[in-house]
C-alpha cells in the first residue's frame, strides 16, 4: 500500500504560497505604475526647447584673481549639451573683461554649477552673464 504524501513533504502540492502571491502583486503594481508614468510623460510631457539662464551664486577672492560661482538653470522642456556661458565684467575706465565656461550637460528642469575667473574684483563693476549656445544631446 502506497503512502499518501503529506503537505510537509511536498510544499507545492497545495498551490502557490501566500507570500509568493503578495510579492507578485507588489511587482505587478510597480510595473503598472512605471508604465503609467512613462505614458503620462509621453503624452503630456513638456517638449519645449531648452531655456538656459545664468545666475551669480557667490564671489570669492582666489590666488591671481576672482572667482564668480555661477549656476546655469534650464527651465525648458528639453536637455541641452555643451552649454557655453559667457561673463563680461565692465569696470569704470577699463576695457571689458570676459570669461567663458561650458557645461557638458544641463537636463531639462535642472541646475548645474560652475565658475568664471576674472582678474579684477567683479563687485566693483557691472557683471553680465549669458548662455551663448548649446547642442542637442
Amino acid at each position: 500500500m502506497a503512502r499518501k504524501p503529506t503537505a510537509k513533504a511536498n510544499p507545492g502540492a497545495h498551490g502557490t504560497p501566500l507570500l509568493e502571491w503578495i510579492a507578485g502583486a507588489v511587482g505587478l503594481v510597480l510595473v503598472l505604475m512605471t508604465l503609467a508614468v512613462i505614458g503620462h510623460e509621453a503624452v503630456f510631457g513638456d517638449t519645449s526647447p531648452p531655456a538656459v539662464t545664468v545666475e551669480t551664486r557667490e564671489i570669492h577672492a582666489v590666488k591671481g584673481g576672482w572667482l564668480v560661482e555661477i549656476e546655469a538653470i534650464n527651465s525648458g522642456g528639453s536637455p541641452a549639451a555643451q552649454v557655453a556661458v559667457e561673463g563680461e565684467l565692465t569696470l569704470p575706465g577699463q576695457p571689458p573683461e570676459t570669461a567663458e565656461a561650458s557645461f557638458d550637460y544641463v537636463p531639462d528642469q535642472s541646475r548645474r554649477r560652475g565658475g568664471l575667473f576674472f582678474t579684477a574684483d567683479p563687485r566693483g563693476g557691472r557683471l553680465s552673464l549669458r548662455a551663448r549656445g548649446y547642442t542637442e544631446p
